[in-house]
């Protein structure tokens, strides 16, 4: 229990700190550059948000619009798109920004791998209201980003990463206020962390890691059945899960050149299919997982 705690201590910590400088990388005026006003025949939105560098905060804003954006910098300086459709009660949203001097893909991996590229100094803020369910389609290209979903209803969550380092969590514990449908993740080559995943209330999960890195933070039983679909490729990825009380089934797609490990209290009921204790066919809170790891490695870690 001491670890776990330390563990959470430490993500928020860590995520709180790259909050700080994320506000704190520049004494320029915060400008509002993007905004649609609330209107009240809003039942849901769509946000698809591309960010090609940087570094962004998302998460809860204080006011009912649908969607507001800051910078400390000037639009100008970037290629940006920003336009909305409606349809019956359904808002969509398109949010582009784009350096004008965009990294190549080259640079990109070499970032990465050399360290020697030093990141740009761009900081965008995007806060949502927590009146209205989202379908949230992120998409980052290198830079860092920081996500904090706490008490925003959320129906679809997409996030997919090129070299970017993702942090996702719900920071003041407060959890989704409806059943997320899908939770979706894709790491190319840089590295995702997901806090308290499981109130997120997500029925499925999707993760997938080509060369990066990922951890899942499932360490407490969900409050509703919960699959979860893992492919890694190249890259590694850890999944805290709990220790008791949730029955877990975990399906094994492997190779020989890959490296699973699971902690002694699964055994294995059939060939590659692994259980725990608390294992219940008729469970109603039940974790699952189908696995598929070809080159890298995936651990199992139970919460402590």
């Amino acid at each position: 229990m001491q670890d776990c705690t330390f563990l959470r201590s430490m993500w928020r910590y860590c995520f709180l700190l790259g909050l700080v400088c994320l506000y704190g990388t520049s004494s320029a005026q915060v400008k509002k550059h993007f905004k649609i006003e609330s209107n009240s025949r809003y039942q849901a939105v769509t946000l698809n948000y591309t960010s090609s560098s940087g570094a962004c905060y998302v998460g809860p804003g204080e006011s009912d619009e649908p969607i507001a954006v800051y910078s400390d910098r000037d639009i100008d300086e970037f290629n940006h798109s920003f336009d909305k459709s409606t349809y019956n009660s359904s808002l969509e949203i398109n949010l582009s920004i784009e350096a004008k001097n965009k990294q190549t893909f080259s640079q990109s991996i070499s970032s990465k791998v050399f360290k020697s590229e030093k990141p740009e100094d761009n900081t965008w803020k995007v806060f949502l209201t927590e009146d209205i369910p989202y379908n949230l389609n992120l998409n980052y290209g290198i830079g860092e980003a920081y996500i904090d979903l706490s008490d925003i209803k959320v129906n679809r969550f997409n996030v997919k990463t090129g070299s970017a380092d993702v942090n996702i969590g719900y920071l003041t514990d407060m959890p989704n206020p409806i059943v997320m449908d899908t939770f979706n993740v894709k790491v190319d080559l840089g590295n995702v962390v997901v806090r308290k995943l499981y109130m997120a209330r997500a029925e499925n999960v999707k993760a997938e890691v080509g060369f990066g890195s990922m951890l899942l933070d499932l360490s407490e039983a969900p409050s509703v059945p919960s699959h979860v679909r893992a492919s890694v490729g190249a890259g590694s990825m850890e999944v805290l899960v709990p220790k008791s009380d949730c029955s877990i089934v975990i399906r094994i797609k492997d190779s020989m050149l890959c490296d699973v490990r699971l902690t002694k209290s699964f055994r294995e009921i059939s060939s590659n299919v692994y259980v725990n204790d608390s294992y219940d066919e008729d469970s109603d809170n039940q974790l699952s997982f189908d696995v598929d790891v070809s080159l890298g490695s995936i651990t199992f870690k139970e919460k402590r």
